[in-house]
């Protein structure tokens, strides 16, 4: 009989825990999204290619105008590289929404960028993008970007 009893306990509390659901703040992790490329955009500012980098996850895929995707980090950081050597170069943006899956998992961030960079003459040319990202969460809870595309947009209003 005691063996019934621990089994029915036993029982019971491996249900209740298989019917718990993980509280995920949707709200709070789009504005933990929204600040994390806020400072990525700080951060490629700031000419740190490692720390630029950093915001990648190792799998990610960089896809910009005219240009061939840079897949992994390697990739990725060659791209980097060519971009510092742009004269004038300068990149910023601001992301406008965030939207993530149910599951907490997975997101995707509309943005809009702008970039600058000298002409042939040394006259610095601005050019404005919109921009989609796409964002995976790890096991710690952090944020990496998986893709990063974008293409020209008109000048804001």
């Amino acid at each position: 009989m005691k063996i019934r009893v621990a089994m029915t306990v036993v029982s019971m509390t491996a249900l209740l825990c298989s019917c718990s659901k993980v509280v995920f703040d949707h709200e709070a992790e789009g504005k933990k999204l929204m600040q994390l490329s806020r400072d990525w955009s700080e951060t490629v500012a700031s000419g740190d290619a490692e720390a630029t980098l950093a915001f990648w996850a190792d799998d990610a895929t960089v896809m910009a105008p005219g240009m061939p995707a840079f897949h992994g980090k390697e990739a990725i950081r060659e791209f980097l590289d060519g971009m510092s050597k742009i004269p004038g170069f300068q990149t910023s943006w601001e992301p406008i929404s965030v939207h993530i899956a149910d599951s907490g998992e997975m997101a995707y961030m509309i943005e809009r960028n702008v970039v600058t960079a000298d002409d042939p003459s040394g006259n610095p040319v601005t050019t404005y993008g919109k921009v989609v990202t796409i964002w995976r969460r790890d096991a710690e809870g952090n944020w990496h970007n998986v893709v990063d595309m974008w293409n020209a947009a008109p000048p804001p209003d």
